[in-house]
């Protein structure tokens, strides 16, 4: 039986664990915060709950998965000395790559998730039909291969790009986006009156504002000055558009 370690057992972390052993692996698990790991158990996500990052790492392992925000990610790979293979499903990947001092570490990004965050939102189904980033700097073509592997189990698309091509795209696709959305709601709150008239198109466009503002924070900075780009372009659109109204 293959065995799986994941660090941080939140949405991604848990919806993978449960997507791992149904196709029989054995998952241990751990999480900084406790209340999350131990929900994550109860929701079938995980075999068994580590007491700690280090015994979650000891292994033998057949994949590490670090499932936590960029920072997180950042400084568990810069810090940590294990020999399995290992990858992460932050956002960002640029930062997250140049920071590891893994031997085998494949950077990647599952392009799923849900408004909602935790192991209770987790299901073995979030990863269906979703494209799965998988960074080539640094890592081994059987690296590379293992990881294509693993993802496609789990239902996902996997393809690989360069760590700066992805965080590229993701910014002008998702992380602009958040910041649209939250704005236009910021905006709408202003005028109390325009909520009460706010219909599906303006659901639709706003959804992901409700997203954890935390978790958004951390990404965004970890993906800084891609997003300050696309911001500066959308502002460039802006300003045209204005002119043409005017």
């Amino acid at each position: 039986m293959k065995k799986a370690a994941i660090i941080g057992t939140g949405l991604i972390g848990t919806s993978m664990g449960l997507g791992l052993r149904a196709a029989g692996w054995h998952v241990m698990g751990w999480d900084a915060d406790s209340a999350v790991g131990k929900r994550a158990l109860e929701r079938g996500g995980l075999d068994a709950l580590a007491e700690s990052e280090e015994a979650a790492c000891a292994g033998p392992l057949d994949l590490l998965v670090v499932a936590t925000p960029p920072a997180a990610a950042h400084g568990f790979v810069s810090r940590a000395r294990v020999p399995w293979l290992t990858i992460d499903t932050a956002g960002a990947k640029s930062t997250i790559a140049a920071a590891s001092e893994l031997p085998r570490f494949v950077g990647t990004h599952p392009m799923a998730g849900r408004e909602v965050s935790g192991p209770d939102a987790a299901t073995a189904s979030l990863f269906n039909g979703a494209t799965w980033v998988l960074a080539v700097d640094g890592a081994e073509s059987t690296d590379l291969d293992e990881v294509e592997a693993v993802v496609s189990s789990l239902g996902a698309r996997p393809t690989r790009m360069t760590a700066a091509d992805h965080d590229a795209a993701v910014a002008a696709i998702s992380h602009l986006p958040q910041l649209v959305a939250a704005s236009l709601v910021g905006l709408a709150g202003d005028h109390p009156e325009a909520m009460n008239l706010a219909a599906g198109s303006f659901r639709d466009l706003t959804r992901v504002a409700g997203s954890d503002p935390a978790l958004w924070l951390d990404v965004l900075a970890a993906n800084r000055e891609e997003v300050l780009a696309a911001v500066g372009e959308l502002q460039e659109r802006l300003t045209g558009l204005a002119e043409l109204v005017e």
